[in-house]
């Protein structure tokens, strides 16, 4: 992919948008050798002998054990398999020590953990304009969608399209983009239950525009190089472990960031938007009203005030060479010292994709089944010939 606008991309079947559970999971639920149990707590990986031997869990009211014959594959995500490595015994001695787990293997989990963020521009519009959310549901496209699954009803949260550029390339040579741009309708929804904002903030930026057209514009870093950190509240499995991204933590970052909001800025006064009314919103983010006139100063201000995480995070778990004592994986996905222990999820990820990270991570565990199949032998590998 390199620089330019796009439509947006989703993965959608018939009209809906279709995850990994619909597409890998639900066509295989009837199969004998799968089971599937919804509403388990996983507490921790069984080890014995440095070896992983099953799963500890809650399940109605009852903790049960269950053995693994071959192998624990452990995809709890970024963040809870961070969680789960370390209250088995996995993770940085320091760490573990500090809540009196058992260090079982020293390594690095939790530690790089990367993500994609995002500050925001918003832009009213002419009070002529009809937000999407209006034209969604009426009877047209409400029969659109249940007769052909088409129409209004099937856009993506009110995303049409977007681009990725890079603030150094202004003529679009570069094949390696540095920062997206996503221009989302603010009408999809109640905006203040989208933004998830301290309500007087809300108020002070968004509050003159929440009953008329407008729109935002996202400015998300795509390889930011402040690196985060995931970390246990304590040895209690129901404590919500401790996640800090450590955004700006790279000054490099603020820059990519700020570039974006200047291409939001030229983007929403062009000669196209304006003819239907863009510009951008007169309210200031508080605490930024000395800056207001300077727009280094001020987009500076912004993206420290407000922002938001598009929920990629990765690389808790990173893989690579084994001799590396920054890798937590080999390149077959095993847990370093522990036998019969894999991770597959985005976790495992060196370096945070310059996208989106549902397909890359689909693209993990479709790499991780060719993987565990060379290793183990499967019965549906091997063909009885009569």
């Amino acid at each position: 992919m390199g620089i330019g606008f796009y439509d947006l991309q989703a993965t959608v079947r018939a009209g809906q948008r279709c995850s990994a559970a619909k597409a890998y999971l639900a066509p295989n639920d009837h199969k004998e050798n799968l089971d599937i149990v919804s509403g388990a707590f996983v507490k921790k990986i069984v080890i014995d002998n440095l070896q992983a031997k099953g799963v500890v869990f809650d399940f109605e009211g009852q903790t049960r054990e269950v053995r693994a014959f071959k192998e624990v594959i452990l995809s709890a995500g970024s963040v809870n398999t961070a969680q789960l490595l370390m209250l088995s015994g996995i993770g940085p001695r320091q760490e573990l020590e500090k809540h009196n787990i058992h260090v079982k293997a020293d390594l690095p989990v939790g530690k790089n953990m990367q993500d994609h963020w995002a500050a925001m521009y918003g832009f009213e519009l002419s009070e002529d304009i009809t937000p999407l959310a209006k034209k969604q549901v009426n009877q047209s496209s409400i029969m659109d969608y249940i007769s052909t699954k088409t129409g209004p009803l099937t856009s993506v949260q009110g995303v049409a399209v977007m681009a990725f550029l890079d603030r150094n390339d202004p003529n679009g040579t570069n094949e390696y983009p540095d920062y997206q741009l996503y221009f989302w309708e603010g009408a999809t929804g109640p905006p203040e239950k989208q933004l998830r904002m301290k309500p007087e903030y809300f108020e002070a930026i968004y509050g003159p525009y929440k009953d008329k057209p407008f729109y935002w514009c996202l400015s998300q870093i795509l390889h930011p190089k402040s690196e985060g950190e995931v970390t246990l509240r304590s040895s209690d499995p129901y404590d919500p472990p401790i996640i800090d991204p450590k955004y700006f933590s790279n000054p490099d970052d603020m820059e990519v960031i700020v570039a974006g909001l200047k291409k939001c800025k030229e983007f929403g006064q062009s000669e196209a938007l304006r003819n239907i009314g863009s510009k951008p919103f007169t309210t200031v983010y508080p605490g930024c009203e000395d800056v207001v006139n300077d727009d280094d100063k001020y987009f500076r201000c912004m993206a420290r005030s407000i922002i938001i995480t598009l929920n990629h995070q990765t690389g808790t778990a990173r893989m690579g060479n084994p001799q590396d004592p920054n890798t937590v994986v080999d390149p077959k996905l095993r847990v370093k010292t522990i036998r019969n222990l894999r991770v597959v999820d985005a976790s495992v990820m060196p370096s945070i994709p310059g996208g989106n990270t549902n397909v890359p991570t689909m693209m993990v565990a479709e790499k991780a089944s060719d993987i565990i199949k060379e290793s183990i032998q499967c019965e549906s590998d091997t063909v009885v010939q009569e």
